[in-house]
């Protein structure tokens, strides 16, 4: 299932500074959200993105917000899906106001103007991505470059899948074979991410995912592709 959150200043008009490490905030939004049921070391079922608007301004460290702020949530879990729903519309009968400011200085809160359920689309093999992916190899090392793969790096492909696997056995709770999965970009582009205080290296962009097992597309669209989902990573568009 699919949610769209719309979340207003409480200025109007009024240009907000949000950190570019923003991610961070609307992870707290979600522990509001779950509560109790929030998990710091789980591997988390679901995805989201964040969307600033086309009036958005991007700098090195900081964004200038002036539009509503879009928040997508997508998970494959009923249970999850209800109590994010729920526990969305409770904080809106609260009078939540969720703080984005970048700091003591530039105040910036929002509220949550309304949640509406999004359609999930009829699968395809073609996505573009609303936010970055990150494929995460297996070493000691914090450098990005040798931490995460993207797309064109010798080993991504090994990666790729055992992400996904390692994903699958987490969270789904029947098994989803499958003897080949691989990513055909079609129009990529690599960042470095600011998330917590360091840098994340993953993709954006528009790709097609090909396997023999169509319920693996339709995981990685609830889901999320790659690792960090819960963290506003991985989130999916099919076009």
């Amino acid at each position: 299932m699919r949610f769209k959150v719309k979340l207003c200043q409480t200025e109007p008009q009024k240009e907000a500074i949000i950190s570019i490490d923003y991610r961070r905030r609307f992870i707290s939004l979600l522990k509001r959200v779950f509560a109790e049921r929030f998990n710091e070391s789980s591997v988390k079922p679901y995805t989201f993105a964040v969307y600033f608007g086309k009036n958005a301004k991007f700098s090195k460290d900081f964004i200038k917000v002036i539009d509503p702020i879009t928040f997508r949530f997508s998970t494959g879990d009923e249970e999850v899906a209800i109590f994010f729903y729920n526990g969305i519309l409770r904080l809106k009968k609260e009078g939540y106001l969720h703080d984005l400011s970048r700091d003591s200085e530039h105040g910036a809160f929002f509220r949550i103007e309304k949640i509406t359920v999004e359609e999930e689309l009829p699968l395809k093999n073609k996505f573009k991505t609303l936010s970055p992916v990150i494929i995460e190899r297996k070493t000691h090392s914090r450098a990005p470059r040798e931490r995460y793969a993207t797309p064109g790096d010798s080993d991504f492909d090994k990666w790729l899948i055992e992400n996904l696997q390692r994903r699958i056995s987490a969270l789904s709770t029947k098994p989803i074979p499958f003897t080949e999965f691989y990513l055909e970009p079609v129009s990529i582009k690599e960042e470095f991410i600011k998330h917590y205080g360091g840098y994340l290296r993953g993709f954006i962009g528009i790709f097609k995912l090909h396997t023999d097992n169509p319920d693996v597309l339709k995981f990685v669209y609830q889901y999320g592709l790659g690792v960090r989902t819960g963290q506003g990573f991985g989130y999916l568009e099919v076009i």
